[in-house]
């Protein structure tokens, strides 16, 4: 039996099996599931600290301050916001 090719990635692209593995945790009640943003209960406090070492090793992988590193819903999200950070930049210089 031959394995169709999947050619839509301009919305949905699958994920490595190694990074589905590791976001397993974060995605079941068997892990660390929880939202980040509610910081009143456990489920919260896990989550908040899961984003947080997330946004130090990436920006460790670039070079960067963690406070640089942004979380978008997706590609249309990120687009917005760089393009309006490069208005926002040149507006102040006239």
């Amino acid at each position: 039996m031959s394995v169709p090719t999947y050619m839509d990635y301009s919305a949905t692209t699958p994920v490595d099996k190694r990074v589905a593995s590791m976001m397993m945790k974060y995605l079941t009640m068997d892990g660390d599931f929880g939202n980040p943003a509610s910081n009143s209960h456990y489920y919260g406090w896990q989550a908040d600290t899961a984003v947080k070492n997330a946004r130090k090793q990436v920006a460790s992988l670039v070079g960067a301050d963690p406070r640089e590193i942004v979380w978008t819903s997706g590609a249309t999200e990120a687009n917005n916001l760089a393009i309006k950070g490069i208005a926002h930049f040149y507006k102040k210089k006239g």
